[in-house]
C-alpha cells in the first residue's frame, strides 16, 4: 500500500514490506520485524487445549489490525500448509491489539518489540513456541527527493539497526 502512496506522490519515502521499488523510487533492505502468535494463557487453555491446528484456529477468534492485515493468515498458512478461514476482531491500534490479547479477546501476530513485556510477565504466551514470523522491511524513497531525505534516511537506518533483525 505504501508503494501506491510513493507512486502518487502522497509520500516521498516509506518503510514497506515490498522489496521491489515503486516507480521513481529506490529500495533498500533495512531488516526484518519479528512477530509472534500469542494470546493470554486463559485464552490458550480455552481454545487450544487440544493443540494449535487448522481445526482449533478456525474456531478461535483472531485479532487483526485492519482489513489489509494478512499476518495471521500468513502464519496460519505456514503452520497448517493450507488456508484456514479465521474468525476475527479488527483493532486498528497497536497498543489496543496487545491489550485485547492480554484481556483474552483473541490471538494475534504481535510485534515482538510491543509484546515482549507481556510475554516476559506471562500475560501473553506464544501459541507455538519457536515459530515467529519475520517480515522483511525496506526503506523506499523517491529518487527526486533523495538529497532532501538524507538526514531522515540516516535516522531510519540507525533505528533499523537497533530494532530489527538483520537480513
Amino acid at each position: 500500500h505504501t508503494a501506491d502512496w510513493l507512486r502518487s506522490g502522497a509520500v516521498l519515502a516509506a518503510v514497506t514490506g515490498t522489496a521491489r521499488p515503486a516507480t521513481g523510487a529506490n529500495s533498500s533492505p533495512i531488516g526484518a520485524m519479528r512477530y509472534v502468535a500469542a494470546a493470554s494463557p486463559a485464552f490458550v487453555q480455552r481454545h487450544f487445549a487440544q493443540g494449535v491446528g487448522a481445526g482449533t484456529l478456525a474456531q478461535a477468534p483472531s485479532l487483526v489490525f485492519n482489513n489489509k492485515d494478512e499476518l495471521q493468515q500468513r502464519w496460519v498458512r505456514r503452520l497448517c500448509h493450507r488456508h484456514v478461514e479465521l474468525p476475527r476482531h479488527v483493532l486498528p491500534s497497536s497498543q489496543a491489539f496487545v491489550t485485547a490479547a492480554v484481556a483474552g479477546m483473541g490471538w494475534g501476530m504481535h510485534p515482538l518489540a510491543l509484546a515482549a513485556d507481556a510475554l516476559q510477565a506471562g500475560a501473553l504466551v506464544a501459541l507455538v513456541p519457536e515459530s515467529p514470523l519475520d517480515v522483511p522491511l525496506y526503506w523506499q524513497q523517491a529518487r527526486a527527493a533523495s538529497t532532501l531525505l538524507d538526514g531522515c534516511t540516516r535516522a531510519i537506518l540507525a533505528a533499523a539497526r537497533e530494532a530489527l533483525i538483520p537480513v
